[in-house]
């Protein structure tokens, strides 16, 4: 996916394939009608996958894994709940809102929770940071503005301002939001690491969105770093921006994405209100958990929700034996090796059905996706 946040290179050099000087954003797996996946011989993967499971809310798999990396801020966002999605689907048919129209919102009816694994040092924004750790930024920036922010939040709590910041209800003037990103630059090499870190987060954001109010909301958000191998589950609700790094993220099979700033695409800022939370909270890290058999050759990242499972198996070792008991993805993630004796390298992906058995041997750590209720079934070969 070529959307103008991606990066030109990562991805890429990720995967070994030459660069087109077009920014290489996101590559999709799965079967979602958005950017749905091929075989080998070009039969889309939705056409030979098992049909809908009954009460599901999308065609294929219901989880969508992609590579994802960011050069530039992604848009101030949040992902609905099903509830959401049904109403506002429904509520856009209705209005007669082409499905590829660019002020859709809601192209599908589900919801879209997401967990985004670290495969190199990632950077995002994920919810609103403590209101104390706000008030004393706002206060060494120093600037009217950064004064009267410190003001609101102290007498009124984060909720309203942070509303009205995402409304630009505070409506501040250019040149005070130039005048708050300056003093950002300035604090970028503050004694106080907290202080340095996210004036010089602002400063990255400032610098791609000069003049845009919506930096003030970045400034109210929880500033993530991620090691490789850590993960960052998203629920329904949960305001986020990634910024930078390549990751691998798994999510519900959705493209529901309702947006307030730092982007050009259509924003929809009351019903971002309706569904986003408001109030500081810490972001959700999911622990990877060993596998009782295999041990560290294969971890397991499972956060709450039914629609996707995520295992990191790795055959560096000794060679894995699966079998899936539900439709899987196999993504490859570092290294080369062989599934069932097919060459699979960075990037390159392989489809395993339900029941399917396969083997896993050679240098190569890949990223296997299924669902929570349909684990795989892992053993050392011997």
């Amino acid at each position: 996916m070529h959307y103008d946040w991606g990066d030109v290179h990562a991805l890429h050099d990720f995967c070994g394939t030459p660069a087109d000087d077009k920014p290489l954003a996101e590559i999709w797996y799965g079967t979602h009608r958005g950017g749905p996946s091929r075989l080998e011989d070009g039969t889309l993967l939705e056409d030979v996958v098992a049909p809908r499971r009954i009460g599901a809310h999308v065609d294929g798999f219901p989880y969508l894994a992609k590579l994802i990396a960011p050069a530039k801020p992604l848009s101030i966002q949040v992902h609905p709940s099903i509830e959401e999605a049904e109403a506002g689907f429904d509520r856009e048919n209705e209005l007669g809102i082409p499905l590829d129209a660019p002020n859709r919102v809601f192209v599908d009816r589900n919801h879209k929770p997401e967990m985004l694994l670290a495969l190199t040092p990632w950077r995002t924004l994920v919810g609103f940071a403590p209101e104390l750790e706000l008030i004393r930024f706002n206060e060494e920036v120093a600037t009217p503005l950064s004064l009267h922010i410190a003001s609101l939040i102290r007498e009124q709590g984060l909720e309203r301002p942070a509303a009205s910041a995402l409304r630009d209800g505070l409506k501040p003037p250019i040149e005070y939001v130039e005048e708050y990103a300056r003093r950002c630059t300035a604090l970028a090499s503050h004694s106080d690491p907290a202080i340095a870190k996210r004036a010089s987060m602002l400063e990255f954001v400032h610098s791609f969105f000069p003049g845009q109010s919506s930096l003030l909301v970045a400034a109210l958000m929880n500033i993530l770093d991620l090691e490789p191998g850590q993960a960052l589950f998203t629920p329904a609700g949960t305001i986020h921006s990634y910024l930078s790094g390549v990751g691998f993220e798994v999510m519900s099979s959705s493209a529901n994405t309702i947006r307030a700033g730092l982007t050009n695409k259509h924003i929809d800022v009351e019903g971002l209100l309706s569904t986003a939370n408001l109030h500081p909270s810490v972001p959700m890290l999911v622990e990877p958990v060993e596998h009782p058999e295999c041990g560290s050759q294969v971890l397991t990242y499972q956060p709450a929700v039914e629609d996707f499972r995520l295992d990191i198996a790795d055959a560096s070792d000794d060679a894995l034996l699966g079998t899936a008991t539900a439709d899987t993805v196999v993504v490859a993630i570092d290294g080369e090796g062989l599934v069932n004796d097919q060459a699979l390298a960075r990037g390159s992906a392989m489809w395993i059905p339900a029941n399917g058995k396969f083997e896993l041997r050679g240098a190569v750590k890949v990223a296997v996706v299924s669902i929570a209720d349909g684990p795989i079934v892992w053993s050392v070969a011997h």
